[in-house]
């Protein structure tokens, strides 16, 4: 039975962009909790990571713990763990080490720092490393559209195989193209579409939190270091039974993360805001005309849709002429259903909160393949079977903010990032030179529309909520 909803996800917004200073405690039980240790659980448990996601995804119990997860600063948590070394050796201001270091951040927001208080991009001074390379880090806002149109490139894929089809998915990225299919081609012979990580290592967000938990701030969590690969989902979860109290790195410390406290991280995510748009002047519109014209658009797809749509809320910004200012955008994208449940204390029903799972047009500016990019984007080394000048699409829809360009922050301006193309992108930047100085100017213009925003701004009604469902 699905149920009206409009009252109860009043508390939507306020659960996904809660203020920074809000400490994870239960509206359930009212208790304080060890953010990393919450159990999995199940619907009908309890106070179980599980309960909150299909009962309070509205709520703070659900979207805020994630939100406080990544932005604890484990540093000093006693309980955390520090791989197997003195927590005392990792710096509470860190930002970044030296390579392959385990401890060149506190917290997730140490990297994911910009825009204050979301989960932004890191400046050029925060580049992390990876196998010697200096990687600038990406924001996450949308991950849960990129992972979905992931997951269903995947299924494209896979389906035109087995119809013995060319390897082109419903959006139209043909991945015989370009490099091909091979290992570190267009795409692995397994043909699965991976979209987080530079490479293009991660299909999902989970294993992509997971893996950056323990690559950046030394946290080991349980569904990577308690199972082998064979017992795991391309979504990086354990398929395996969890053993409590294991310590696989002997630092005295057991169940670094649980898998609760991973998946309402992953949840949090997966509900993340969209980039929004700044002003669309007569500039901005004719550099968007310019950039499809000369190719750019080629892979930097300006739309691409999925079928089902795995969020529970739209969250976005736009600028308003009328009323010279940015405003925000909010739809509601679940509905309730009355499974019988009843709280056992007060004796109400709590209903489950189900995604509608419609389509959505994703304005992603990307194509999720990889790419031979030139010379001029080289890598120090080969990373992950991945040759030193392939890299994956990286989306546009927030570039306008960014402060440093291209995968290693290297590139001071966005021009110059252009001009630095090469390989399978070198006839878009031979149109883009042969430009007259004002559809240049008019290019960067329409590049600069595409923002990120503060998300505290929506919350504090700084950005009002105007458009959509509003609270």
């Amino acid at each position: 039975m699905k149920l009206r909803i409009a009252s109860y996800l009043s508390l939507a917004l306020l659960a996904l962009i809660g203020s920074t200073w809000w400490t994870a405690r239960s509206q359930v039980n009212l208790q304080e909790r060890d953010l990393a240790r919450i159990p999995e659980g199940d619907s009908k448990t309890r106070y179980t990571a599980q309960f909150l996601i299909n009962r309070f995804g509205f709520t703070q119990d659900a979207t805020q713990t994630g939100r406080s997860i990544f932005h604890h600063d484990f540093a000093y948590d006693k309980n955390s763990g520090c791989n197997g070394l003195p927590c005392s050796l990792r710096d509470r201001k860190a930002t970044r080490a030296w390579p392959q270091s385990k401890f060149e951040a506190s917290a997730c927001e140490t990297c994911h720092s910009t825009p204050r208080g979301s989960a932004g991009f890191g400046p050029k001074e925060q580049n992390i490393f990876t196998g010697g390379n200096r990687v600038r880090t990406n924001d996450m806002f949308g991950g849960g559209l990129i992972q979905q149109l992931g997951i269903e490139a995947t299924e494209d894929l896979r389906t035109d195989r087995e119809q013995g089809r060319a390897l082109i998915t419903v959006n139209g990225v043909n991945y015989n193209t370009g490099i091909g299919v091979r290992q570190g081609g267009s795409v692995n012979p397994d043909l699965v579409v991976r979209p987080f990580g530079r490479k293009g290592t991660h299909s999902h967000l989970r294993a992509f939190v997971s893996h950056a938990a323990f690559d950046h701030l030394g946290i080991q969590s349980q569904d990577r270091f308690q199972c082998s690969d064979k017992q795991k989902n391309d979504d990086g979860r354990c398929d395996g039974p969890i053993a409590v109290g294991l310590d696989p790195d002997n630092d005295g410390v057991a169940d670094e993360l649980t898998q609760g406290s991973l998946s309402l991280f992953e949840f949090y995510l997966v509900n993340y805001p969209v980039p929004g748009r700044g002003p669309i002047t007569s500039a901005v519109a004719n550099g968007d005309r310019v950039f499809r014209e000369i190719g750019c658009a080629e892979c930097h797809r300006p739309e691409m849709r999925v079928r089902h749509d795995p969020r529970i809320e739209h969250i976005t910004v736009f600028w308003s002429e009328k009323n010279n200012r940015f405003e925000a955008e909010r739809r509601l994208l679940a509905h309730l259903i009355d499974d019988g449940y009843l709280d056992p204390d007060r004796q109400r029903k709590v209903p489950l909160v189900v995604p509608d799972r419609k389509p959505f047009v994703v304005p992603l500016y990307a194509d999720l393949k990889r790419h031979d990019m030139g010379p001029q984007m080289t890598d120090a080394t080969e990373e992950t079977g991945v040759s030193k000048r392939v890299f994956i699409t990286r989306p546009l829809w927030g570039v306008g903010s960014y402060t440093a360009f291209l995968d290693d922050g290297s590139a001071k301006t966005l021009e110059e990032a252009i001009l630095r193309h090469g390989g399978e992108a070198l006839s878009q930047r031979k149109r883009f030179v042969r430009l007259s100085s004002q559809e240049r100017a008019d290019l960067i213009s329409f590049l600069k529309s595409l923002t990120l925003f503060n998300v505290e701004d929506v919350l504090n009604a700084n950005i009002p909520i105007t458009k959509g469902d509003l609270p």
